[in-house]
């Protein structure tokens, strides 16, 4: 009767002198190969089915501005038509943003995702996102990266303590592989998903991280997600005004989490098939991407106009709420994809408005808007999270700047600690509890 393969026969395959973290170190390399060459595949599908939709790969804030306005409002719809049924009939866990499913496998299920999710997600995201939908493409790629290294644990029958690692590295992989950036897919990893910092967990994981970042660097170049302006440190007196931006972003972090999910209970009470809901919400998004497009997509295109102080300070300002409203009703209404990068996005704006008006009043002793933008990225995904570490290292290691690390350090923290107190729970850990669930519980 032939036995099934498991962990501990893995340690005596060909009476190897080994031990377990070798065999760990191994497996996590195979997890980073293939994490990181899953979130290259992501990136590709997503370009092929934005091709598909709008007939072309370019930025879709300049794509947008060439098709009929029929076309704007149809694609989102035609994308949540697809998404929909894709999502409800073969593998709800994919619903949405991915990070607290992922969250929610390592708590309650000893990191057991079920291998179809790999497929769904990657299938029903890349149309959300090819089609305009407002979400970010990190979410769905740390699902992705986790459900690959919990295959791969279940195929060896591996225990709860290794399954629960191999999914940190599938997430890690994922992160590193989308950002370029090593250092902050481990944390994100260690911080955001297991909450485990051990010696045992971080070693894998630390790995796969580089063994993702490399295969992405191959197929996609090694250059910094931004292109962020000349930034130094004018004055001492500019930590009081970083300060006030920490709590500025905090503000509109827990706004966020608090809108998104206001939005996904008014969709839930509408008396009308589940499976349905998406093509409303793609409805409702095209006709604001009518009057601002700015908002459909990742939005890396305006972020990066922001960034390069090309956008007025009104208009920013506005598309804080416009986006905030347009990825709380992308996922509210039953789409998939992130909250990581409309965090950045929303960052980014609110940093480029502040800095603006503090500029405006106090031209002598601050940097410029752009710099402020930088930093706002990081305190409102630090105020979403609740993982600053992850967000300082992300943004440290996507701009490839180092004078900005002190406020950049300074602004994440205070948010962080601002947001804990408007709202205990993240944008991730809000969903669980939502649902009864506390991955806190028991530990102090």
């Amino acid at each position: 009767m032939e036995q099934k393969f498991s962990f501990s026969k893995l340690l005596k395959l060909g009476q190897l002198k080994t031990n377990e973290h070798t065999v760990m170190a191994i497996l996590a390399v195979i997890v980073g190969l293939t994490g990181g060459l899953g979130a290259v595949g992501f990136r590709y599908l997503i370009s092929f089915i934005q091709t598909l939709a709008y007939g072309s790969p370019s930025e879709l804030l300049e794509v947008v501005k060439t098709i009929p306005w029929s076309y704007k409002v149809g694609i989102p719809a035609a994308g949540g038509l697809i998404v929909g049924p894709l999502v409800y009939f073969f593998a709800r866990e994919a619903k949405g943003h991915g990070v607290p499913e992922v969250m929610e496998a390592v708590a309650l299920r000893a990191g057991v995702i079920r291998k179809r999710v790999v497929l769904v997600k990657t299938l029903a995201s890349a149309i959300s996102i090819g089609t305009g939908g407002s979400v970010g493409r990190e979410g769905p790629i740390v699902q992705i990266g986790s459900a690959i290294g919990s295959t791969l644990g279940q195929a060896l029958n591996v225990s709860a303590d290794r399954m629960r690692a191999l999914v940190g590295c599938g997430a890690a992989a994922g992160i590193a592989a989308t950002f370029n950036a090593p250092i902050a897919g481990s944390m994100f990893a260690l911080e955001v998903v297991l909450g485990d910092f051990g010696l045992a967990t971080f070693s894998p994981i630390v790995i796969s991280s580089v063994v993702a970042t490399a295969v992405s660097r191959a197929f996609l170049g090694d250059t910094p997600a931004f292109i962020v302006p000349a930034y130094q440190l004018v004055s001492a007196w500019e930590f009081p005004i970083y300060l006030v931006l920490g709590l500025f972003c905090a503000a509109v972090g827990v706004t966020f989490t608090k809108t998104l999910y206001r939005i996904e209970d008014l969709f839930d009470s509408f008396k009308f098939p589940e499976y349905l809901k998406p093509i409303i919400g793609g409805i409702i998004l095209g006709v604001c991407g009518l009057y601002i497009p700015q908002i459909l997509g990742v939005g890396y295109g305006a972020m990066d106009l922001a960034l390069g102080q090309q956008l007025a300070w009104w208009l920013m300002l506005l598309l804080v709420a416009a986006k905030l409203l347009a990825t709380s009703i992308t996922i509210g209404s039953g789409g998939s994809g992130g909250v990581f990068a409309p965090s950045l996005y929303l960052g980014v704006m609110t940093g480029g408005f502040f800095g603006m008006v503090v500029h405006h009043l106090f031209p002598n002793v601050t940097a410029s808007p752009g710099a402020y933008s930088i930093v706002g990225m990081g305190a409102v995904v630090s105020a979403t999270t609740h993982g600053p570490l992850a967000a300082i290292l992300i943004l440290f290691e996507m701009t490839g700047s180092y004078e900005i690390i002190l406020p950049l350090m300074f602004s994440c923290i205070i948010a962080t600690i601002a947001g804990g107190q408007l709202m205990k729970e993240s944008i991730y850990t809000l969903k669980l509890v939502r649902r009864g669930i506390d991955i806190r519980e028991g530990k102090e």
